[in-house]
């Protein structure tokens, strides 16, 4: 078995923590070497000795030791696309040669080498747990600043290609389920309200991605001038906020519209039940009601996991990969996620509603 197929092995034994709003956390520390030009500046040979000179400090890391590499270009579309949605690599990686990305067989760690920076470092944790995440990010940086020369001014901080980066080239983000929200058509204000102190809104997959299934990447806009301390003191204080609005939100929406949302749940459980055929995009929106009626109390507590365990599972890249000598049609890959949730709900029982419906 390849390292691809030990990751997937080692994705399905990883059972996360599940929250009710937050779906999980990031800690992503942008680092370059110093005498060597930015990626997007450098020749292949320069890029090459960045690679083995990270490549080789790893060698250094306990935390890594029992890692998977992958290259770009050994990897085919559907491996690819499975790593993205899995948030492991980003869609810019391989946009320049002797890039690679290795990702720690808990997949709570994941570092691009000559992606934008020269090495991005990405930790995980389930829900808006930002301290086991940032405790690691922290043993992980001082562990390779001790075996590698990072580019580093008194003046701007961590130098980095993009100026958006510099400073503590630190990003957190925050993946959250937000469905009362927009029901309530709360979300603009929401992002308002977060531009103005410096955090920005994006999709589930993040820069350049739309929302689907009411699911928001928060994170912070700015690097430079701010210290890390401030910045996961302001994503926590801001999460925290969030999930209290979306609870408030989801009560009174539920308040408002209780017997049309608990139809628009039944409906979505059985068309995900029965349907033959679902496509990635549809499956995302009727998951996010199904989730929702778990935060509700109409499913079994346990549930809520599933459903957001499926999120990803019933994405291209992961039905594609799961799938022994899948031919990669449409229509094929449709009938297989709709094959796969049918077999999930069907150990669950329909949903309970209040009496009163």
């Amino acid at each position: 078995m390849n390292d691809f197929g030990k990751l997937l092995i080692a994705e399905e034994i990883a059972l996360p923590e599940d929250d009710s709003v937050a779906l999980g956390t990031r800690i992503r520390l942008a680092r370059n070497l110093s005498g060597f030009a930015f990626p997007f500046r450098s020749s292949d040979s320069s890029r090459n000795d960045v690679r083995n000179k990270i490549f080789e400090a790893l060698e250094n890391v306990p935390a890594l030791a029992e890692s998977f590499r992958f290259l770009p270009e050994k990897l085919n579309a559907t491996e690819r696309e499975f790593l993205i949605e899995s948030h492991l690599i980003s869609p810019d990686l391989g946009k320049f040669s002797n890039s690679a990305v290795v990702v720690s067989k808990a997949r709570d760690i994941s570092l691009m080498i000559n992606e934008e920076d020269h090495l991005r470092m990405q930790f995980f944790a389930p829900g808006a747990n930002f301290a086991p995440a940032w405790e690691t990010a922290q043993k992980m940086d001082s562990a390779l600043a001790g075996e590698l020369d990072f580019a580093f001014s008194k003046t701007w901080g961590f130098q980095t290609a993009c100026p958006t980066n510099a400073g503590t080239g630190l990003r957190v983000s925050v993946m959250m389920h937000l469905p009362g929200t927009v029901l309530d058509g709360q979300m603009e204000k929401v992002v308002r309200a977060l531009d103005a102190c410096g955090l920005t809104v994006r999709g589930w997959l993040g820069e350049g991605s739309e929302p689907k299934g009411s699911i928001f990447q928060i994170s912070n806009e700015y690097t430079l001038g701010v210290s890390e301390k401030e910045t996961l003191e302001l994503l926590s204080r801001w999460t925290k906020s969030i999930a209290e609005q979306e609870l408030n939100a989801r009560r009174r929406v539920f308040a408002r519209d209780r017997v049309r949302l608990c139809d628009q749940i039944a409906r979505a459980y059985g068309e995900l039940r029965f349907a033959v055929s679902l496509t990635a995009e549809e499956t995302l929106d009727i998951l996010s009601l199904l989730r929702f009626g778990c935060d509700l109390g109409f499913f079994d507590a346990p549930v809520r996991a599933t459903l957001s365990g499926l999120f990803s599972k019933t994405q291209r890249g992961h039905v594609s990969c799961r799938t022994p000598n899948f031919a990669g049609t449409p229509e094929e890959e449709n009938l297989l996620r709709a094959t796969m949730i049918r077999e999930t709900l069907a150990t669950i029982r329909p949903p309970r509603f209040p009496k009163m419906i």
